[in-house]
């Protein structure tokens, strides 16, 4: 037991270390989830697909864009096809953050890369992946 303890400490130490890096946006880190999705994938981004691809739920990815419509960061743009649809888009304020927070974030994970070592980091990378999907699936087992 003192291992996974052990274990425990260290990937908590490391989540918070991490999660410092996003600690000066203007916005909550689950808010620039969907940020990142509306600025770097090709649209169109609905409510909907973007809960999907987030893996929360539709009260929870509304109120995320409901926050970033009232800070200036998105748009919904009525669908022609069906008026109670809309489209998600990205305001020149947020294309200006994500492309700060990008940098910034590549710069801080090229130094993990460079402390590392390639070879280290792609494993670390290969086998958080891993861990993730394992957990993922223990968690729709538990449902």
């Amino acid at each position: 037991m003192d291992k996974y303890f052990a274990a425990n400490a260290v990937l908590s130490l490391f989540g918070k270390s991490y999660a410092e890096l996003k600690k000066d946006l203007p916005i909550r880190p689950s808010e620039m989830g969907v940020l990142n999705i509306v600025t770097e994938t090709p649209g169109p981004h609905t409510p909907m697909m973007l809960a999907g691809t987030l893996k929360v739920s539709k009260p929870m990815i509304t109120a995320h864009l409901t926050s970033l419509a009232n800070k200036g960061y998105i748009t919904r743009q009525p669908s022609c096809a069906d008026k109670r649809a809309c489209y998600i888009l990205p305001t020149e304020k947020a294309r200006v953050l994500v492309a700060e927070a990008k940098e910034d974030l590549f710069r801080h994970l090229a130094q993990l890369e460079h402390g590392l070592g390639t070879e280290r980091f792609d494993l670390l990378i290969k086998l958080a992946g891993e861990a993730t999907d394992i957990l993922e699936a223990a968690k729709n087992e538990e449902r």
